[in-house]
């Protein structure tokens, strides 16, 4: 067995820097570094590895592969020599649309016979090099545009949604920061919990109104929330892909209960301080104001998931068909049933792009996921946990439960909808 895997300080580097590793103009090189290159940019495992049977495929190889959160393990059978087992460790990238929507455009091509595999690796080198579509500060803005309309989405005020900004803000940049320096990455949902909640509570304090501080937290820290992940997780466990999944699901898991101890800490040094809290309660607010804040936050989640300025209308109609979606089935059927009916239409949506448009399932599954996944509800299930309200906790987590297991019923039941054919070649 060939491993690729020196530390974890160098598990993001080039393959290409690796000694003995296969060149990558050579078939096998290319394989290597395509799937490292999607597992990088966010594809989820059940995906990638039908992208990689494809490609295999289409350069006579046969292939057995596994993609878990840290690791890529892929036995590669060429036609005429002896099969040999590869390992790459890898961390876990965070969603990069646009590199993400190109290098699913090479593997569509290397499979369509379009590309040799020597320039199919060509052309993944000039994606990795390639420059992010928004500089760093219109990212950490995003952060904060993101969290003042996830305020209004909660039926947050004014104040609550200039609140969830400044959180939203100095979130952003702790993110940012983290960036490259591994110990404050792995601490990033603590400290950013932490610093959120005593920035909501002495802005409550200096406040001249109640303010609803468990909506201000929550909308700042939105962005951290793994509910994404908790969904994936659970999609790619009912793809009978047990070990990602499971590894996943603790992985969000883990997150959550990061984010939690950070607030708990802010809480009681906060007490330990002497600071009176007063949490207001939120008054109802136009309806048209949450579908504005709804398209807004779609518009902000554009840099953040690196897509290109193009893509843009692609979250906007993924984002407001959730939202609409849920929105009126959820005052129909309930809330587990409106998630439902929102997976489903998320997913059909997925499809169509993908055959009339040639764009990953991604363009619109993230977006549109971001609006349906139950990351809020799941923070407010630990936060009561951890506060010892055990029957308030256990009751908010069987909901993010079903509403979990509703997202991903809908999800395979969209997959399975076959599409009329027309003379285009079906993705992967």
């Amino acid at each position: 067995m060939t491993q690729f895997s020196d530390a974890l300080a160098t598990e993001t580097r080039s393959l290409d820097k690796v000694p003995h590793a296969p060149k990558r103009t050579e078939p096998v090189g290319f394989l290597l570094r395509l799937s490292k290159a999607l597992h990088t940019y966010g594809l989820p495992a059940y995906e990638l590895e039908n992208t990689m049977n494809g490609c295999a495929q289409a350069l006579d190889y046969g292939i057995q592969c596994m993609s878990l959160p840290t690791s890529i393990s892929m036995t590669l059978l060429p036609p005429d020599a002896e099969p040999q087992t590869y390992l790459i460790r890898v961390a876990p990238g965070e969603v990069d649309l646009q590199k993400l929507t190109q290098t699913t455009q090479i593997a569509q091509r290397v499979i369509n016979g379009e590309l040799s595999s020597k320039e199919g690796a060509e052309a993944l080198k000039a994606v990795s090099h390639s420059k992010p579509p928004f500089p760093a500060w219109i990212e950490v803005l995003s952060f904060a545009v993101v969290s003042a309309c996830i305020a209004r989405i909660f039926s947050g005020g004014v104040g609550e949604m200039l609140s969830a900004a400044g959180i939203g803000l100095v979130v952003g940049g702790l993110a940012q920061a983290s960036r490259n320096r591994p110990l404050l990455d792995h601490l990033l949902p603590s400290f950013c919990a932490f610093v959120a909640t005593l920035m909501a509570f002495a802005i409550e304090l200096f406040a001249p109104y109640p303010l609803a501080v468990s909506v201000v937290v929550i909308s700042g820290l939105i962005i951290l929330l793994p509910g994404l992940s908790l969904t994936i997780a659970m999609a790619e466990l009912a793809t009978h892909n047990m070990v990602s999944g499971t590894a996943r699901l603790t992985g969000a898991a883990t997150v959550f209960i990061q984010l939690a101890f950070g607030s708990a800490l802010g809480v009681e040094l906060g007490r330990y301080l002497g600071f009176d809290f007063t949490v207001g309660s939120v008054e109802p607010v136009p309806l048209w104001s949450i579908w504005l804040a709804a398209a807004i936050a779609a518009l902000g989640l554009v840099p953040l998931f690196r897509a290109r300025a193009k893509d843009a209308v692609w979250f906007l109609i993924a984002a407001l068909s959730a939202f609409t979606s849920v929105y009126f089935a959820s005052q129909l059927l309930g809330s587990s049933l409106g998630a439902f009916c929102g997976a489903i239409t998320i997913g059909l949506m997925a499809k169509l792009a993908g055959r009339l448009f040639n764009l990953p399932g991604a363009m619109i599954m993230m977006p549109g996921f971001i609006i349906l996944v139950p990351g809020s509800v799941g923070y407010r299930s630990i936060l009561a946990l951890v506060e010892k309200d055990i029957i308030h906790g256990l009751e908010i987590a069987f909901d993010v439960a079903v509403i979990g297991i509703s997202l991903v019923a809908g999800f395979l039941i969209s997959s399975m909808v076959p599409l009329p054919k027309d003379g285009a070649k079906d993705q992967y």
